[in-house]
């Protein structure tokens, strides 16, 4: 799980910290708001990023959204625009976080240096091609001469998961999935058994038709529950599509009906269900950019049940007010972080219900109904003001 992200010189995100420094971590369930351009999308992409980089192939990252280098760095940071820093602390264990940092150049596309930390203890150094290992009780591993196009982690073998370093290879390389990009026409294509959904979803089709029976019917199950008139979802003998029965009533005809006819809603929901139940849900975070998007309200409001019950991290946006509704209080106080604009232009975040504007009216009004009461802008400059008393008060400049 992931319980920090800090973040310097990555397109508004300079000096960035979520949650802010001194907040209690990152829940399991996360929902950002804020103002549009005021960096929630940024957040999603930067962990995104990370995962590209991690596998070692981070330039598809930005050739995939036909953007150049110098589009990620930011105008606040003194440093070259070329690098940027981010540094995200990983739950290893109840008991156990450790740090993974990268300081990576866009123009090389290499890291000029990472390092894993646990305890105070480095486990991980990889700097000037030299990468130095303790990861066992066999004593420290150096390795020279390496031209590293992306993670050392990925590059050399380290001990597989519950070893910390084997936990956040197999997070970054493989168990966070990025909603950001999927789209309604790529989720509801037939493709070949995939491994993976792909960056627009266009592998949903072959993805879950190679997932074990058990966790077909598991889908199957949950997909009813959303949508009582389907009887059943299942995989044609090819792998390469989906197709899904109707239940018989006065509405519907018994039939099977492809996925290319399914509402944008539904596939959408898919996707995340399939998501959540196809692998160990503990050790999964799901990137979802506006998660509102496509769906009913009476389904979003089921949806943020099992996401919120699930043991899958999800880090979400949102603008809509109802998302907060299907929060109880308590789960809104843990969850809801505002993002914003300072006054130089950096991206701030700040816990929504901390804030006295919004804290004062939780209680008496539903977290939804705060949302809406009160000005996004009004509330971003109470939260800048804040952030300047406390950077006072510890005698740093506020950036």
């Amino acid at each position: 799980m992931i319980r920090r992200i800090q973040v310097d010189n990555f397109k508004s995100l300079d000096g960035f910290s979520l949650p802010p420094v001194g907040s209690p971590p990152l829940a399991n369930f996360t929902c950002l708001i804020g103002a549009n351009g005021s960096g929630k999308t940024s957040v999603l992409q930067v962990l995104d990023f990370l995962c590209y980089f991690m596998r070692g192939n981070a330039h598809t990252w930005l050739e995939g959204r036909g953007w150049k280098e110098d589009r990620l760095s930011s105008s606040f940071d003194s440093s070259p625009l070329e690098q940027f820093d981010t540094a995200v602390s990983i739950q290893i264990d109840p008991s156990a976080e450790a740090k993974w940092k990268v300081h990576y150049n866009l123009y090389s596309d290499e890291s000029d240096e990472e390092t894993v930390t646990l305890d105070g203890l480095t486990l991980l150094k990889a700097k000037d091609g030299t990468v130095r290992i303790s990861d066992g009780d066999d004593g420290p591993r150096e390795f020279s001469g390496l031209s590293l196009r992306g993670s050392a982690l990925e590059v050399l073998q380290v001990a597989p998961a519950p070893s910390p370093l084997g936990v956040i290879k197999e997070l970054f390389a493989q168990n966070i999935v990025s909603f950001e990009m999927f789209s309604p026409d790529g989720l509801k294509r037939e493709s070949p058994r995939s491994k993976s959904m792909g960056r627009r979803g266009e592998n949903l089709a072959g993805f879950t038709a190679g997932l074990d029976r058990s966790i077909q019917n598991r889908i199957s199950d949950l997909m009813r529950e959303f949508y009582p008139n389907v009887h059943r979802v299942y995989w044609d003998k090819n792998l390469s599509s989906q197709l899904f029965r109707i239940d018989a009533d006065e509405r519907f005809l018994r039939e099977e009906v492809h996925l290319t006819q399914f509402s944008d809603g539904f596939t959408r929901i898919l996707a995340i269900v399939t998501q959540v139940e196809s692998s160990n849900a503990s050790n999964r975070v799901l990137l979802i950019d506006e998660i509102e998007n496509g769906i009913h309200p009476e389904l979003m409001a089921k949806l943020i049940d099992y996401l919120v019950k699930s043991s899958t991290q999800v880090i979400a946006t949102t603008h809509s007010p109802l998302i907060l509704n299907f929060l109880t209080d308590d789960q809104a106080r843990k969850s809801v972080l505002l993002l914003y604009r300072n006054s130089e232009g950096r991206t701030r975040s700040h816990r929504y219900f901390d804030l006295p504007s919004a804290k004062k009216k939780l209680g008496i009004l539903g977290p939804g109904e705060v949302y809406v009461d009160t000005s996004i802008e009004q509330i971003a400059r109470e939260a800048e003001e804040m952030e300047r008393g406390a950077s006072e008060a510890a005698g740093a400049p506020t950036q």
